[in-house]
């Protein structure tokens, strides 16, 4: 679970400034503001390279670099992507594995049961089995439904940023 929040976080939080932020500011005129927190925050890293690219006076060359800066946030985006499905396979075979252990031997001592409690004991058994199973599943479930969030939340960053790529070059 640590590893899937891991990504979903990777996925909302790719760059120091979030694109929707910054692109709120810049459309209300203060972009100002905004250049001068990127210019003070040493994680603004991808930023400071976007406002460069972006005021590279050579048309060719400022196509190429904002270019450069767009596929450096899609590998940033795509960080730790195929972790959650790795997540969901090692809980749900896990899942599987720990109950057929906890079956095999929960049902292997119910041979020393006397036959008139040996039922009650084999349905405890098998109950105690499903019940290591189901939390193999519940892990493989949140890690698809973290992916699911995170693949959601990077498409959402990526529109956010060419959105406000095509404003800062507009101006």
């Amino acid at each position: 679970m640590a590893a899937c929040t891991r990504r979903l976080y990777l996925a909302t939080h790719a760059i120091a400034f979030h694109p929707t932020v910054w692109l709120e500011h810049v459309k209300r005129g203060e972009a100002k503001l905004v250049l001068g927190a990127i210019a003070k925050d040493p994680r603004a890293v991808w930023e400071r390279e976007l406002v460069d690219a972006v005021a590279e006076p050579d048309g060719e060359a400022r196509v190429g670099r904002v270019n450069e800066q767009l596929s450096e946030l899609d590998f940033l985006l795509a960080r730790w992507e195929r972790v959650p499905r790795v997540c969901a396979s090692i809980a749900s075979s896990a899942g599987i594995l720990f109950g057929s252990l906890v079956l095999r031997f929960g049902l292997n001592a119910t041979l020393d049961i006397p036959d008139d409690g040996r039922s009650d004991a084999i349905n405890d058994v098998v109950l105690q089995a499903v019940n290591v199973a189901a939390l193999g599943v519940a892990g493989a479930a949140f890690a698809i439904a973290s992916q699911y969030r995170a693949r959601k939340a990077s498409k959402a960053f990526q529109r956010d940023a060419d959105t406000l790529v095509a404003l800062l070059e507009g101006d």
